[in-house]
């Protein structure tokens, strides 16, 4: 595992430094690589969306690549393409996230046009009417998804009155009210280059990428902005909740049960990341899994998912079952969190568990896009710039016990909140 972990990506080898406005950057070669992934990361998210424009967000990031004040739709898009490159923009909960992907030799010319799209946008009329169109007809086509409708009333009733019970795309009322002046002041008010977290890997030596990224991103200033609110605390449920949503002819009901998951920051996070593999991870989805559809039939799929994220997060297992058969596979799950909170996990499960996810990290860390994910990551949760050498290690010093402790912790069966959304219960 040595010569695996030290080549990674680490203290000797990523280049960290702050850009002249503010701007923090990461970098890695990647020598064997002709091609250059760029990603990275700036408020506001839609924690920034106001009472009555929930969905502005989101609008404003999808509104970015329809044309900038140098170059309109079709001459981005064929400057872009010209290139063989790629750029993305996409609003999160509390940052807006951005991408390219382009040759080597591309970055300079490709990071300028990035910068022209996050920083200059024209929010063109005729665009503007079109965009809005895709958002309410996404959200027509989510009301008619069983696993959608799950999982947006599972936020609402986990997370009630905080912000991230609201989704990210917004609500259908909310996004025909929002004018073309809504996302012009909001772009005003909240991009702003000092949040920016960016994230490179690939064929170019990092001082390089430094030199690149303060010529054109940091070029980018900016002095009048306001800030995104703060997130506010949370408290999870104390209680158990069960919600349905009635959804007229559909032959599948999506199921999702879960409580809060460890913060991501917290000492809690790495057994709690093997207690979820074999959970609902490891080997046809887990202990769920086995038992829910390999062994009983009740499910099309079974799985269990721990979040990550800076604020609240939940740990989750997922369902998707015939109706006829939602409440004997709700309490088959229960079973098995019932187990999973009281009873130590066997030492094969340990022992195979762990070893699937040492062996799957270099997997991941094969591409530039695993590697700038990771090294977002590790600004974003202070994890440490060895974080993915240490890793290995840190799970390896996880015990059954350790595993028992946290899903003693965090699973207590009185306070799951249980939501499906299918045909109406009977």
């Amino acid at each position: 595992m040595a010569n695996l972990t030290k080549n990674l990506p680490n203290a000797n080898n990523i280049l960290r430094k702050q850009l002249k406005n503010g701007a923090t950057m990461l970098a890695w070669h990647n020598p064997t690589s002709p091609a250059i992934v760029f990603q990275g990361l700036l408020t506001p998210g839609t924690m920034a969306d106001r009472h009555g424009k929930f969905g502005l967000a989101n609008l404003t990031a999808a509104m970015l690549m329809t044309g900038t004040q140098k170059h309109d739709f079709q001459a981005l898009h064929e400057k872009i393409e010209s290139l063989g490159a790629s750029i993305n923009v996409q609003a999160g909960k509390l940052a807006t996230s951005f991408s390219l992907q382009c040759l080597s030799e591309d970055l300079p010319s490709i990071l300028d046009l990035l910068v022209e799209v996050l920083s200059q946008p024209s929010f063109p009329e005729n665009h503007f009417n079109r965009i809005k169109t895709q958002i309410l007809t996404s959200i027509a086509i989510r009301a008619q998804d069983t696993g959608a409708m799950a999982g947006d009333a599972f936020d609402r009733a986990f997370f009630d009155s905080h912000p991230y019970a609201i989704p990210t795309i917004g609500y259908a009322q909310d996004i025909v009210g929002i004018e073309l002046e809504d996302l012009k002041a909001f772009h005003a008010d909240f991009f702003a280059p000092h949040t920016a977290l960016l994230t490179v890997s690939g064929g170019l030596a990092p001082d390089r990428v430094a030199d690149m990224l303060e010529n054109s991103f940091g070029a980018w200033q900016k002095t009048t902005f306001k800030t995104q609110p703060d997130l506010p605390e949370f408290i999870a449920p104390q209680k158990a909740l069960r919600e349905h949503v009635a959804m007229a002819e559909k032959s599948q009901t999506d199921l999702i049960i879960g409580v809060l998951a460890p913060k991501t920051q917290s000492e809690d996070i790495y057994a709690a990341m093997i207690g979820n593999n074999i959970l609902g991870q490891f080997g046809m989805m887990g202990r769920v899994g086995d038992s829910v559809r390999e062994k009983a039939g009740l499910a099309y799929y079974v799985q269990s998912a721990l979040g990550s994220g800076l604020g609240p997060t939940p740990w989750q297992v997922f369902a998707g079952v015939n109706p006829d058969n939602l409440d004997r596979a709700i309490s088959l799950i229960k079973d098995e969190l019932k187990r999973f909170a009281n009873e130590v996990v066997s030492t094969q499960e340990l022992e195979d568990s762990r070893a699937q996810m040492i062996g799957r990290q270099p997997l991941a860390l094969e591409t530039n896009v695993g590697i700038t994910r990771a090294l977002l990551s590790i600004e974003r949760y202070q994890l440490g710039l060895n974080h993915l050498q240490e890793l290995p290690d840190k799970l390896k010093a996880i015990s059954k016990q350790d595993v028992l402790a946290v899903a003693h912790k965090y699973w207590d069966l009185d306070r799951l909140t249980i939501v499906s959304a299918g045909r109406e219960l009977t």
